[in-house]
């Protein structure tokens, strides 16, 4: 079929080279001042960089993370690192281990040298965080490589450093710390005082009742209208949208790692296509509808658009329903397919309910 690319995203993404398939990251937003009401924003979720073997980005609550990546023609290591730093001064360091499970502590060692030890372990991820981890970022914009090394005095992992530098000292600038006290590369004599953003407010009510049943007749003129495949379909699903409403997620295209879905509101029996104040990922704008790896729940829609199975790449947005559209409230994303699976977020909004 012409536009549906449920195999892979080229048209979203670079070339893609090896990783390893890990769970889905579960950081949450810095804290920023929660606007009142819905401010109506228009969705603008900001690009993303890359630096040599690191990539990085920033939301517009300027909360920002640089990742490791695989280099070119390298196998990939058991870890991956991500650093992510708040927004506001003195905003704290994370710094996130994804992969084999350390045994506690770890010691991260920069060129040969013990910088930083101690983690904690939440799920997939080990967690450095505080001085150590502040210590451990400023240390890796002056190295080679970051080896990580677990109670066992066992080398889980290599890291080469090329491009940190240059990805940290990006992240000081796109925060306004470059020349401050608190800035990881650049830093100067000036305080570091420039304060958070704030994160736009999306007002969504909670969702009660039930979900319409579906009439056969509706869901095959739901998937002609969006021109879906005729052949081994799974079933169209419902959920309740409230005020009578009901989301219809019927799947129009399968591949192998990706199912695309028409999304349709149905009331009172007829159907129109679902709308969105910012565009599924992997879609055509026009056809805005129409949605990777859809799963509707608590008024939050998810969707997960992968450029491979390894799901080192691709997007990652949540919308929530606000009585008449999707808004954009959260949005990962990963560009290079280098084994990271610790998407980068692009843009936030605080719900509001």
């Amino acid at each position: 079929m012409r536009r549906f690319l449920p195999l892979a995203l080229p048209l979203l993404l670079p070339a893609c080279n090896a990783g390893a398939p890990t769970p889905e990251p579960t950081a949450s937003p810095v804290a920023a001042p929660m606007p009142p009401t819905d401010t109506a924003a228009r969705p603008k979720p900001l690009p993303l960089k890359t630096f040599g073997d690191w990539a990085a980005g920033c939301d517009n609550g300027a909360t920002c993370q640089a990742g490791s990546l695989v280099p070119d023609d390298s196998a990939p290591p058991a870890l991956t690192l991500s650093i992510e730093r708040a927004a506001g001064p003195d905003g704290t360091v994370t710094i996130r281990l994804r992969g084999e499970a350390p045994a506690l502590p770890l010691t991260a060692q920069v060129d040969g040298e013990a910088v930083a030890r101690g983690g904690t372990a939440h799920d997939d991820t080990t967690e450095l965080t505080g001085e150590p981890a502040l210590a451990l970022a400023r240390k890796l914009a002056n190295g080679g490589t970051v080896t990580i090394i677990d109670a066992a005095d066992r080398a889980l992992a290599t890291l080469p450093l090329k491009g940190a530098a240059a990805a940290l000292r990006w992240i000081d600038a796109q925060q306004g710390r470059d020349g401050t006290t608190g800035a990881l590369v650049a830093r100067g004599p000036r305080p570091d005082t420039r304060p958070a953003p704030a994160f736009p407010g999306v007002r969504a009510p909670v969702i009660r009742g039930e979900a319409a049943l579906l009439d056969p007749l509706l869901v095959t003129q739901m998937r002609a209208a969006a021109k879906c495949d005729t052949d081994d379909l799974p079933d169209a699903t419902t959920r309740p949208l409230g005020d009578g409403q009901t989301l219809a997620i019927v799947p129009c295209t399968v591949g192998a790692y990706n199912v695309l879905s028409a999304l349709s509101v149905v009331t009172r029996g007829a159907s129109v296509p679902a709308t969105f104040d910012a565009p599924p990922a992997g879609d055509a704008p026009d056809e805005q509808s129409l949605v990777f790896n859809a799963v509707f729940a608590d008024g939050i829609l998810t969707a997960d658009a992968l450029a491979r199975g390894l799901g080192d790449c691709g997007v990652k947005q949540r919308y929530a329903w606000d009585g008449s559209r999707f808004r954009l409230i959260e949005q990962r994303e990963m560009e290079q397919c280098r084994g990271n699976i610790d998407y980068i977020r692009t843009w936030t909004a605080r719900l509001i309910r």
